[in-house]
């Protein structure tokens, strides 16, 4: 009778610790100092009050995983990727995929392997890139939507230092002036130091509408690129912690899921 109640004790204290971490776990996630709303807000180091969409998901894992504790910081984006190649966080978001990322960390993949496919379900966000011109060049600067070969011969496009969209245009032989942030293409762009730039709509449009210094400069329909974002993990996080990993993406994707409306009804 004692061996059967040690057993139901054992039994239940493994159920129970089924929902927390072993041990606790401090994660340091750094994410950009530039706003992309609804998902993120602030342009500057410091976390507001209202952070934003993606960063309210991430805050909430520990509710979902007991005994995690998350440490943001912010800074700019190419540092972040720096940093985590370096296993100096242990996690950075909003990031979009690229296969030559998988160097300095790691998605969520629908096989769980570091260079599977990536697991589209467990974004964080969806964001969406644009051309942006200055006001007199719209009916010169030709974009379907589809084809390059107009873009390739117009001249220089304006990409922020460490954005995937500098790659994907290299890809299709486009010449990229990759520089700065957001802003500092947004300057260069008014000031026609290229022809074009190509910035995400969440991150620019709200600059754009409060800088007079910005007041010619237009969106190109249509959109040039959209694309899922998620929680890249260092690659030493995941191998000192391959399942507490899968458990954090997997409540992500419920988090978004389930918390999302709620959450944007603060905003």
């Amino acid at each position: 009778m004692r061996r059967m109640s040690l057993l139901v004790l054992c039994v239940a204290a493994c159920m129970l610790s089924l929902g927390s971490v072993a041990r606790a776990v401090e994660m340091r996630i750094a994410y950009e100092d530039n706003e992309q709303p609804p998902y993120i807000y602030g342009n500057s180091a410091a976390i507001p009050e209202k952070p934003g969409l993606s960063v309210e998901m991430i805050l909430m894992l520990p509710e979902k995983i007991p005994g995690l504790e998350i440490k943001l910081v912010r800074m700019p984006w190419l540092r972040c990727i720096v940093e985590l190649e370096n296993n100096e966080v242990d996690g950075i978001f909003n990031a979009s995929y690229k296969k030559e990322r998988l160097r300095i960390g790691r998605y969520p993949t629908v096989d769980g392997t570091p260079d599977g496919p990536v697991d589209v379900d467990s974004r964080i966000a969806g964001m969406t890139y644009s051309f942006y011109v200055l006001r007199k060049n719209v009916g010169s600067f030709q974009w379907d939507g589809v084809h390059f070969d107009t873009i390739r011969n117009a001249g220089t496009i304006g990409t922020p230092l460490g954005y995937s969209i500098a790659g994907d245009l290299r890809e299709q032989g486009v010449a990229v002036d990759e520089s700065g942030g957001p802003e500092t293409n947004l300057a260069k762009l008014a000031g026609g130091r290229f022809v074009a730039a190509a910035l995400l709509e969440a991150t620019v449009e709200g600059l754009i509408r409060s800088n007079a210094l910005y007041s010619e400069i237009v969106k190109v329909n249509p959109p040039l690129e959209t694309k899922p974002y998620y929680l890249m993990l260092s690659r030493a996080f995941v191998e000192e912690h391959p399942e507490l990993s899968r458990r954090i993406w997997g409540a992500l994707r419920e988090i978004r899921d389930t918390k999302t409306a709620e959450i944007l009804t603060r905003y």
